[in-house]
């Protein structure tokens, strides 16, 4: 159920909201570090607004989801455009994937 007494964390900007952008380059990268590194990578990350504070996550896409909800918890996206940006960056980097390794017979040109 929504709850009408909820206030995002941070003022939303004037911006284009749809597709969520950190949703978008987050999947592309997570979709790209997973092809090069394999999956169950562990990530961990450091904060540099909160010295000593770090994140850890089991692998590329969960540290990807948890990015793109900030977003959504930041009031800056919605749901939709969190969805659309996960599309959006994962089908790009499978597109450039194909290109840099072709899967055999394939021309990625269409040629």
């Amino acid at each position: 159920m929504p709850n009408p007494a909820w206030n995002p964390l941070t003022p939303t900007a004037p911006d284009p909201s749809y597709p969520g952008a950190h949703s978008g380059f987050s999947f592309a990268a997570a979709t790209v570090l997973t092809a090069f590194l394999g999956d169950d990578q562990p990530v961990t990350v450091h904060s540099d607004a909160l010295p000593g504070q770090t994140r850890s996550f089991p692998d590329f896409f969960a540290a990807a989801t948890q990015a793109a909800l900030s977003r959504i918890w930041a009031g800056q996206h919605t749901p939709l455009d969190d969805r659309a940006g996960r599309r959006l960056g994962a089908s790009i980097a499978r597109f450039t994937l194909r290109r840099i390794d072709p899967p055999a017979g394939e021309d990625p040109d269409g040629g």
